[in-house]
């Protein structure tokens, strides 16, 4: 899984999600990203820190350690998952690819992206299949292929030939169990893996 979001903590974590990470210091982690401090002495160090608000600044939140207050610390780190997708989602653009109305040089252009050398891992769920290209999540239909007479094993047999790409099906455990934490918004996981 990708890397949304960072944990900052002394001692590793268990039962943490896998797109965050954990490192040992704010230094470690991308400040693009949203980042949680877990310990009250940790968080005193910065700068903005409050101890009734867990906002230390834009993007930056802290928390107790669960042997602080664990009570707050489990309500914190579902809050800060919540932002971490929050996050994500609304910056998310899905593109269906119409393929039927695709002209001939612009459907070899999809093909030789779905079978380029670069690393990607294509979501298969149903009747669709999905990957995030340059941000963007793209979703083509299979239904639509076998009516344009591209059968689906030829398609996924593609895929499988070429090493750099991964194949994640919604059955697989982490996509349903992300899929239970993104609720309604099961349409950014390929963003996700």
């Amino acid at each position: 899984m990708r890397t949304l979001g960072y944990i900052v903590v002394g001692k590793k974590l268990t039962n943490i999600e896998g797109f965050v990470e954990q490192v040992h210091s704010i230094e470690e982690a991308d400040s693009t990203k949203p980042i949680l401090i877990v310990g009250w002495e940790n968080a005193k160090q910065f700068e903005g820190y409050n101890i009734l608000d867990r906002k230390l600044s834009n993007g930056v939140f802290w928390t107790f350690s669960r042997a602080e207050n664990r009570y707050e610390f489990e309500k914190d780190l579902k809050k800060f998952y919540e932002y971490v997708i929050e996050n994500i989602t609304k910056h998310v653009i899905y593109k269906y690819i119409d393929i039927y109305k695709l002209k001939y040089n612009k459907l070899k252009e999809l093909y030789r992206i779905f079978i380029s050398k670069d690393r990607k891992y294509i979501y298969i769920s149903n009747n669709m299949m999905y990957a995030v290209l340059n941000g963007d999540i793209i979703g083509v239909s299979f239904p639509m292929l076998e009516y344009c007479g591209i059968p689906r094993e030829k398609v996924i047999k593609r895929i499988k030939e070429n090493r750099s790409d991964g194949i994640i099906y919604d059955s697989n455990k982490d996509v349903i169990k992300l899929g239970r934490f993104l609720g309604n918004k099961k349409y950014a996981i390929p963003y996700f893996i």
